[in-house]
């Protein structure tokens, strides 16, 4: 299945950060039925795109690393998700797709000016530190417990729960949670 261009937002992608779009890439359907959007020429050069990524994906050695830092950032949120939080290894995991050379810098933006870090390099290396700083970042800012996956067991679409009380277990309620009620109405008749 190829995904035109405009519907990579309409699909959940583009919204909270890079990482949650490369985790949701290996996507059920919801029923169960699953798509592999990294083999989607069109969805990776919009996911490029829409994170200002600047490296090309046609390497095998870039297809291969972003489906391993993919794997890493599922396993770290199912973790942090169900036992809370992290070992030192998982962390050093993380680390390990960190350690880019990079050089501070100001950038003025609407509410001042900060620091910012630059990689010293461009390529899949600065790329995928991006994608993983990405994932950091949102450890770091978002209260624990945050970080979810969909209680609907046919979707496992990841998230980041922004409710109040922080009991949102769907990606989305109109859909999987709709479901998820539908199937236990139909067990309770059954």
């Amino acid at each position: 299945m190829s995904l035109a261009p405009n519907s990579f937002v309409d699909r959940g992608f583009g919204g909270h950060a890079p990482w949650v779009d490369l985790v949701n890439s290996g996507l059920l359907d919801g029923f169960g039925n699953p798509t592999e959007c990294l083999d989607d020429p069109v969805w990776v050069r919009t996911f490029l795109q829409h994170w200002k990524l600047r490296a090309s994906f046609q390497e095998l050695a870039a297809q291969k690393a972003l489906r391993s830092l993919r794997s890493l950032l599922r396993r770290l949120v199912e973790k942090s998700s169900t036992q809370g939080s992290l070992t030192p290894e998982d962390v050093a995991q993380l680390n390990s797709w960190l350690k880019i050379p990079v050089f501070p810098h100001v950038v003025e933006n609407q509410n001042g000016f900060e620091l910012a870090l630059q990689p010293a390099q461009i390529g899949w290396g600065a790329d995928l530190a991006k994608v993983a700083r990405s994932f950091a970042e949102s450890l770091i800012k978002e209260p624990h417990g945050r970080l979810k996956i969909c209680a609907n067991t046919d979707c496992l679409w990841v998230f980041v729960d922004r409710t109040k009380g922080n009991v949102r277990r769907w990606c989305d309620d109109s859909t999987c949670g709709n479901r998820d009620r539908v199937r236990r109405s139909r067990a309770r008749h059954r």
